[in-house]
C-alpha cells in the first residue's frame, strides 16, 4: 500500500497494522493508544447499549501473530527481538506473542509520528514494565517523560492481594514536542488549608518576599525598618504595599506577598490523577474498556494545539476522537475488528 496523508476525521474499521502501514510518515502530532492489555479475558459489550455487538478476545498465543510479524522484528531490530524473547522465557509464551502483537505496530507508530510528536499508551500492570522496555527501544529511553498513574476507582476488593484501582499511561515525547500546561482547579480542602487568610478583596495565600534561598541572589537594602535579601527592587515592594499586596505577621516574622485565589489559574495536572472517575451516566456506551472523555481531552490539551493531527489506533468507543473534536484538533482513528 503506497503511504498517503490521512484526511481529518477518518475513521477505519479493520486491522490497524494495515491503517498505520497506509499513513504517511511523519504526519501525526499526538498518537494515544488504548490497545488489549493481555489480561487473558474476553469482552462484550451489554445488550441494548449503545456499542451492543462490540466484543473482542483479550489473550494471546504464537497462533494469533503473523509469522512476518515474528521475523521483521527479528530481522530489522533485534534489540526489541532480545525484549520479546527475554519476555517469553521470563514469563510466557502468551506475553511473547502479545509483545509481538504490539511491538509490530509501535514500529509503525514511531515512523509516523512527527519528530515533534508525542506518544501516550495506556494499560495495567499487566505489561506495562514489558511495555515499557518495548517504547524504550523503539522510540528511545530519552524520549521518556513519564508514567502516569490514573486512579480508576476508589476501592477494589481483589483477594490476597492489593486492591486494582489504577491504570498506567505511558509517555513520551520528542524534545520539541507541544507541552501546554494544564490546571485543575482547587477543591474546597485545598482553598480552607492553603488560601485560609482573606481581606476586602477575598481570600488569598502568601509568598516568600526575601530571596535568601534563591540561586542568583536577590536585592539587600533595608526597608520598612527590615533588613534583608529581598526578591524584588525596593520601589517594586512600595507598590505592593500602596496596592495593600503586603500580608504583616502579627508577629515580627518577613511580611509576604499576598496571592489571590482569583487569581489562581488552579494545581499544576500532576502524573497522579485521582479527579476523574471512569465514564459514566449518559456518557457511558456499554463498550466495555470505555475510557473517561475527561482524560483524553486532559491528554489532548496538554500535548497537542489546535489544528493538530491526533491519531487514535484502538480507538474502541470513540472517545479520543470526540475529545480531538471538541478540542478543535484534526483526528483519525482504527477501530480494530
Amino acid at each position: 500500500m503506497q503511504p498517503t496523508q490521512l484526511a481529518n476525521r477518518t475513521l477505519f474499521t479493520g486491522d490497524n497494522l494495515y491503517v498505520l502501514r497506509g499513513m504517511n510518515s511523519e504526519s501525526v502530532d499526538l498518537l494515544y493508544l488504548d490497545p488489549p492489555f493481555n489480561s487473558n479475558r474476553s469482552y462484550s459489550a451489554p445488550i441494548g447499549s449503545e456499542a451492543a455487538g462490540a466484543a473482542f478476545k483479550d489473550s494471546w498465543t504464537l497462533d494469533d501473530v503473523d509469522a512476518e510479524w515474528h521475523g521483521q522484528i527479528a530481522d530489522e531490530h533485534p534489540g526489541l527481538y532480545k525484549i520479546i524473547d527475554a519476555a517469553g522465557t521470563s514469563h510466557s509464551k502468551g506475553m511473547q506473542a502479545y509483545l509481538i502483537m504490539m511491538a509490530i505496530r509501535l514500529i509503525e507508530m514511531q515512523r509516523i509520528l512527527k519528530s515533534s510528536g508525542s506518544i501516550y499508551l495506556h494499560c495495567d500492570d499487566t505489561a506495562s514494565h514489558y511495555l515499557k522496555a518495548l517504547m524504550d527501544c523503539v522510540f528511545g529511553p530519552k524520549s521518556f517523560r513519564n508514567g502516569i498513574v490514573w486512579k480508576r476507582y476508589g476501592s477494589h476488593n481483589d483477594a490476597k492481594r492489593w486492591g486494582r484501582v489504577s491504570d498506567t499511561i505511558l509517555f513520551y515525547a520528542i524534545a520539541d514536542a507541544a507541552w501546554n500546561p494544564v490546571h485543575i482547579p482547587h477543591d474546597e480542602a485545598q482553598i480552607e488549608k492553603y488560601y485560609r487568610n482573606k481581606d476586602d478583596r477575598g481570600r488569598y495565600t502568601t509568598s516568600p518576599l526575601h530571596a535568601r534561598t534563591l540561586s542568583g541572589g536577590g536585592y539587600q537594602y533595608t526597608w520598612n525598618g527590615i533588613n534583608d535579601v529581598w526578591k524584588f527592587p525596593k520601589e517594586r515592594l512600595d507598590a505592593l504595599e500602596a496596592a495593600n499586596r503586603i500580608h504583616w505577621p502579627k508577629r515580627g516574622q518577613t511580611p509576604r506577598r499576598k496571592v489571590y485565589l482569583d487569581e489562581s489559574s488552579g494545581v499544576p495536572i500532576s502524573n497522579v490523577i485521582t479527579d476523574i472517575p471512569i465514564a459514566s451516566g449518559k456518557e457511558r456506551t456499554g463498550y466495555p474498556t470505555q475510557k473517561p472523555l475527561a482524560l483524553l481531552e486532559r491528554i489532548i490539551r496538554a500535548s497537542s494545539n489546535e489544528g493538530d493531527f491526533v491519531f487514535d489506533p484502538f480507538c474502541g468507543c470513540a472517545t479520543t476522537l470526540v475529545a480531538a473534536e471538541k478540542l478543535s484538533r484534526n483526528w483519525g482513528g482504527g477501530r480494530p475488528v
